[in-house]
């Protein structure tokens, strides 16, 4: 790609890259595929049913606005997890936390750009910590999140607890980060922001 954008202080060539994390990989098939992984088999635990509604929407205020609907992702029959093709859409880990859950992560994962253009996500490189987030799910509830952290993963170092349903409640917002190689279609690195809920006073 000779196509080149500047997102925040980094640039980034063509479109998304695989994410991968300990075996998980995030297949972002706004690409032709080919470079495909393998997820580990997800143990029952995981499969799980809970009271709470799926996200739909995820949105930030303030100088760097981001908003966006939001569709479940799963594994595929083949292993793989594949981002939603419309580089406006964010895919929420069905298999982790709903928005609202008392334990667990909400992970929520987009592109950073694609073909396209520009991604639901490529605002993430811009987010400070202390930026409010806010899900909504699918039956209308807001739920308000706090940025705590940023952390930045080379590819294939992704913590494997951003795919649980257990632990502490958070929420993930996980993109691409990093030069971007056109010969394998991948970025180098993940970009991670860590929020936390924020509950009423």
């Amino acid at each position: 790609m000779s196509r080149a954008r500047r997102v925040g202080v980094m640039t980034v060539f063509g479109a998304g890259a695989v994410l991968t994390a300990a075996g998980w990989v995030l297949l972002d098939v706004s690409r032709p595929p080919g470079d495909v992984g393998t997820l580990p088999a997800a143990s029952p635990a995981a499969v799980r049913t809970t009271p709470y509604s799926p996200p739909v929407a995820v949105a930030v205020g303030g100088p760097h606005p981001l908003r966006a609907t939001v569709s479940p992702v799963a594994a595929t029959r083949e292993g793989d997890l594949a981002l939603p093709r419309d580089g406006d859409v964010v895919g929420w880990w069905a298999l982790g936390a709903a928005p609202g859950s008392g334990r667990g992560t909400v992970l929520l994962a987009g592109h950073v750009d694609t073909e396209a253009g520009l991604g639901a996500f490529a605002e993430l490189h811009n987010l400070d910590v202390g930026a409010r987030v806010d899900v909504t799910g699918a039956d209308g509830r807001s739920h308000p999140y706090r940025v705590t952290a940023r952390r930045t993963y080379g590819r294939g170092e992704l913590p494997a607890d951003l795919f649980s349903a257990d632990g502490a409640p958070r929420l993930a917002l996980l993109t691409c980060s990093g030069d971007y190689d056109p010969a394998t279609g991948r970025y180098a690195d993940n970009l991670v922001l860590y929020a936390a809920p924020v509950t009423a006073a």
